[in-house]
């Protein structure tokens, strides 16, 4: 038997009841929403300040990126942006003598969070080498141990494989 929707069932009526006058509620706030904007009325209106305000948020929130997970510390979770992130690991390529970040990619671990990314799991970097050098894949090689030592001493990220691309060379 089927008691979907039948308000004659006993705790239903109630609840049936009780949705019903919310959702007229809410339409009749919309209604009044609608035709104050259509009036021009300044109380639904969005200030110039706000507006720009809002922009703000949102642009700062674009040019950080998401939050990414990191390991717990003593004081407890944390997180920081894919900027920091991707700063951290720039800035590691450039420190190695001979070698220039060009651009960055994260794999991170699955998250049920939105608008959040899991763990760091691999990195990619692309890179410019110098021609001085006499053995690029050395060169290469020591790209990525100044990320992973980074990671691993600024993050506590432990495990993080780095791959490295040499998209370019330079003098």
């Amino acid at each position: 038997m089927n008691t979907m929707g039948d308000p004659s069932v006993t705790g239903v009526s109630d609840e049936y009841d009780a949705t019903r006058e919310y959702l007229e509620y809410i339409s009749e706030l919309q209604r009044d929403w609608d035709e104050a904007e259509a009036r021009g009325d300044d109380s639904v209106q969005t200030s110039p300040r706000m507006r720009e305000t809002l922009s703000q948020v949102v642009r700062a929130d674009v040019r950080h990126g998401a939050r990414v997970t990191m390991p717990p510390t003593e004081a407890g979770p944390y997180s920081l942006s894919e900027l920091a992130l991707r700063t951290l690991i720039r800035n590691a390529v450039d420190a190695v003598p001979g070698a220039m970040s060009l651009r960055t990619a994260v794999d991170y671990a699955d998250t049920p969070e939105w608008g959040v990314r899991g763990l760091p799991e691999r990195v990619l970097c692309r890179v410019s080498l110098s021609t001085a050098s006499g053995d690029l894949r050395a060169l290469a090689d020591d790209v990525r141990t100044s990320v992973v030592s980074e990671c691993s001493r600024e993050l506590a990220l432990g495990g993080l494989t780095v791959d490295v691309h040499i998209e370019d060379l330079h003098d």
